[in-house]
């Protein structure tokens, strides 16, 4: 049975160990851009961003064992000449242990940011995904989440 309970700053070292899953991935994915991380500075990174008011992190348990995570921020954006002002729950990290994937755990997980951002009074949920990852992308599709920007790099030198 899966539930899913908020996070505080004393799950920072769990959400360390949870992150292992996914960064593993972007730094086999991405060398040039990811490195790996040491679990206490990760962990007080962590515990940092959830004494932020603005940061919620929820933690998914099958059986009583932890097997993933979402980590969201509320986000403001100023009004500028080219842009209304706006506010939204930006969806930061998703990650599954991938013993536990495609049963449902990462769209349960993102449905309980999309509940806090309207409990916020937030109409507007994001998230962002390195292109590599197609998982996530389907994840967020299957969630009524559509592509808004693309982005892009320029690999070879000039």
């Amino acid at each position: 049975m899966t539930t899913i309970r908020a996070a505080g700053p004393d799950d920072g070292e769990l959400l360390a160990r949870l992150n292992q899953f996914i960064q593993t991935f972007h730094l086999q994915q991405r060398p040039d851009h990811f490195r790996t991380t040491h679990l206490p500075e990760l962990a007080a990174w962590y515990r940092s961003l959830l004494e932020q008011p603005t940061t919620r992190a929820w933690i998914a348990h099958m059986d009583g064992a932890p097997v993933g995570y979402v980590l969201a921020i509320c986000q403001q954006a100023p009004e500028t000449p080219f842009t209304q002002p706006r506010a939204w729950l930006e969806i930061d990290q998703l990650a599954v242990d991938p013993d536990f994937r495609r049963q449902g755990i990462g769209r349960a997980l993102v449905r309980e940011a999309v509940s806090e951002a309207y409990a916020r009074g937030l109409e507007r949920v994001e998230a962002a995904s390195w292109s590599f990852n197609a998982d996530t992308h389907e994840v967020f599709r299957r969630l009524g989440f559509a592509p808004k920007t693309v982005r892009f790099e320029r690999l070879e030198k000039a």
